[in-house]
This record gives structure tokens, sequence and C-alpha cells, in this order.
């Protein structure tokens, strides 16, 4: 793939890229990665990344950044709006604390952290997770299109802030509205003016919005992407796979190749820990994409109730052991180096 030249022409997400995204063919897997054997030294794999083992035993490891994920407080530190309390299974497991401590089991090294849906607009708690652990966390609040909302007042607010992304839910616009009106292109426009990534959720189906994407894509290519789950795609057979792959002709658009257990079809083989029927789809991202525009995710901490975030089966494992094959360099981007990009600084290790 070849080098920018003269970058400076280009929007400002593609020169941290330093590269024109476009559909490659794959390099194989190191045989010597997996080799213990192998005259090219020892090397060990941890957590979805190969890593090189230097001549004192210390492991000089690539970061891993998990790229989507929450927290929220304890109800009985927080008092959340009717019907908004996070399930009793999760209640007292989902602090910044419970998962820096996963964090330290896992070898997760930082995080995008995601304002919980069940958080709604108040972005105090969140605020202060990034305030508290400067180095750990990155923040992705929550744009606000709803009637009388913040709108993009409130976003500028969250983004002087300390926020570099966002989310949009179609699901919270008015009834009857789309997220190409007035207050999503004003919202949209200025994600690109600061670089804050915009991220998809789009939990009802892709093709209930895919055209409000591509719109505000061409409308606006300085605004770079961050699509949700896969596209919430269930498999490679899923009507809206293909859809989701066609964004792919957005330079600035990338996909969170993240929790995996919301995207197995139903009834599909490997629908357990390492989601093998996921593979599939992670192939395809890389080959379509690019490697440099796909991110792994975990979704804590609702991924606790399915493989867990450590131990045995732990979801930074899951990239490595879906079936994908990706290879040394493929590994150590999809696994943190892409964040880093987007990111400069964000994280101190």
């Amino acid at each position: 793939m070849p080098v920018v030249a003269g970058c400076a022409s280009l929007p400002r997400w593609a020169q941290r890229l330093g590269r024109v995204a476009a559909p490659r063919s794959r390099a194989p897997p190191s045989r010597a990665a997996f080799n213990p054997r192998s005259p090219h030294g020892r090397r060990e794999v941890i957590f979805g990344t190969t890593m090189a083992m230097a001549s004192s035993g210390e492991a000089e490891r690539p970061s891993v950044i998990d790229a989507h994920l929450h927290v929220w407080p304890s109800p009985s530190a927080y008092t959340y709006a009717e019907g908004k309390a996070p399930p009793d299974s999760l209640a007292e497991v989902s602090s910044a604390e419970s998962l820096l401590e996963q964090f330290a089991k896992a070898g997760v090294d930082g995080a995008l952290v995601v304002q919980p849906i069940n958080l709604e607009f108040d972005h105090s708690y969140v605020s202060s997770v990034i305030r508290k652990y400067p180095g750990k966390f990155v923040g992705c609040c929550l744009a606000d299109p709803t009637e009388h909302g913040g709108g993009v007042d409130e976003l500028r607010r969250l983004l002087d802030g300390g926020y570099r992304a966002v989310r949009f839910n179609p699901g919270l616009w008015p009834s009857g509205t789309k997220m190409t009106d007035r207050v999503g292109r004003e919202m949209f426009a200025l994600c690109g003016e600061r670089n804050a990534p915009v991220g998809f959720m789009c939990f009802h189906g892709l093709d209930l919005s895919i055209e409000e994407i591509e719109t505000l894509c061409t409308d606006y290519p300085e605004t770079p992407v961050l699509m949700d789950h896969f596209g919430f795609c269930k498999g490679a057979r899923d009507p809206n796979w293909q859809k989701l792959l066609g964004l792919a002709r957005f330079p600035q658009v990338s996909v969170k190749a993240s929790a995996q257990f919301r995207v197995t079809p139903e009834g599909a083989n490997g629908a357990s820990w390492p989601y093998s029927s996921t593979g599939e789809q992670l192939r395809e991202l890389i080959d379509t994409f690019g490697a440099e525009r796909v991110v792994w995710g975990s979704d804590f901490p609702f991924v606790l109730k399915q493989c867990g975030y450590s131990g045995e089966t732990p979801a930074a494992g899951i990239i490595r052991e879906c079936g994908a094959r990706l290879s040394d360099e493929e590994m150590a981007a999809v696994m943190g180096g892409n964040l880093r990009r987007m990111f400069p600084g964000a994280w101190s290790r």
C-alpha cells in the first residue's frame, strides 16, 4: 500500500494513518511466531499479539487497547432513572476500578470508554473516570439529538471537556427524523473539525441507517467513522454484511471487531469462545478495509456474562483464536496500534 506524499492536502485522520486505505492481500502468519525452536529467536503469543522475547527474557509486546467498553457506578452510589438501572449481575462489577483489575489480569493497557445508555446524557461519571485515570482511558460521549436536547452545543462542551470520540445512536433521533437532519449534520461536521471519530450504533439493523451513514460520509469526508460491533451483522451471510463492506469505499470509515458474542448467528457453530463464526467476518474486514482500519473491542462489562474478560477464555484472545489467521503485523494493528494512531498521545503505554 503506497505511502501518501504531500499529505497536507488530506483529511487529518488520513494524515495520522499516513496511508491510503484500500483492500490488500494479506501476509501469511509468521511461522517463527509459533515455533519455539525457530532460529529467528523465541517468541510468545499473549492475548492476541505475537511478541518477541528479548535476550534478557523481558517481553517487548505491542500495546493492547480495547476499542469498545462501558463503565458505570454502583446503584448504591448513583441514582439511575427509572428503568435504566444496570442488571443486578453487572451492577457491582462495572466500575472503572473493577475494569482496571480486569486489565491487570488480561494484559490490557487502556481503552476507549463509550458512554453507556443507562446513564443517558449524564456524562459526569465517565468524565470523572477520564480525569482520575489519565493515560488509561479515552472518552466517547453520547450525542444528544433529542427534541429540546443538547445538540451541537452540548457536544461542543463535551469535546472541549476532553472527550475525543462521539457515539451516534440512530434510535435516539426523534420519530420521523433522520441522522441527516440539521442537528445530525451539525454534530457530524463538528466531529470532523475536532478529529473526533463517530461511532454508529446500528443495534436494530444496518439497513435502517445505511443511507444516512453514506450521506454523512459523502458530505463530510473530514469526519472519521468507527462502525460498532461488526455493524451488528450476524455472520458473513447476514443480508447487511455486504452493506458494511461497501462502506470501505469511504476512506474515513473503520470498523470495530467487537462484541463477538452479539453477532454470532443463532444456532451457528462457534457461538461460544473464541466465536469462530466471526473469524470469516474478521478476515473479510481486513481484506476489504485493510488491517489499519479494523480495531478490537470487548464490550465490557457485558462480555463478563459471556466468555469473561480475563482467565482461560479472555476477550482479548478472540482475535487470535477465532480462525481469521492474522499475520503478526495485522494482529499488532488491530489489537492496539490503530487506536494509537487515531488518538495520538492518549495512552501511557
